[in-house]
């Protein structure tokens, strides 16, 4: 079974530079089958010209017929690489690809007894939190501490997501 989730809803962990390019970090694709990067070919970035590849190929020079090449190891975290002229700064990028989708393989999911995770979004639909495994009673307890402490200069409101917990076998 495949799912579909866009660059915008998953956290940019972090920005790399490297020798020939620049390259993100983003968490991992949830509850994903467990992906070994350039031989599987599970995930598909739609409406980008990629190239899955190795970890250790991130910052080898990019085929010119390609504008991003990426890698999924064990982690299932999604890197993409790129030439460093292509995104200078993590926010460039992440800007650029917000609305691409990526279709990948879930793994099998089997729940976690009776636990949830809360995922927290902006008004722009970007994750901005996403909480460990706890149950039902203590899911309001996050919501109503997120609408508390939340700063009221920032424009645009949350939204929560409510997700029963899977175990990837």
């Amino acid at each position: 079974m495949n799912t579909i989730l866009r660059f915008g809803e998953m956290k940019a962990e972090q920005f790399i530079q490297g020798v020939n390019n620049n390259w993100i970090v983003y968490s991992p694709l949830p509850y994903a089958k467990q992906h070994s990067s350039g031989i599987d070919d599970l995930v598909i970035i739609n409406g980008l010209n990629t190239k899955e590849i190795v970890d250790a190929d991130l910052d080898v020079t990019i085929d010119s017929q390609y504008d991003y090449v990426y890698s999924i190891s064990t982690d299932n975290k999604l890197k993409l690489s790129f030439d460093k002229s292509k995104h200078t700064d993590k926010s460039s990028v992440v800007e650029a690809l917000k609305c691409v989708a990526i279709t990948y393989a879930l793994g099998n999911l089997k729940p976690n007894g009776n636990y949830y995770k809360v995922i927290v979004r902006n008004s722009l639909g970007e994750e901005i939190h996403r909480t460990t495994p706890m149950t039902l009673d203590k899911v309001d307890k996050v919501i109503s501490t997120f609408d508390d402490t939340r700063d009221v200069g920032t424009s645009g409101f949350l939204s929560y997501q409510i997700v029963h917990d899977y175990i990837v076998e």
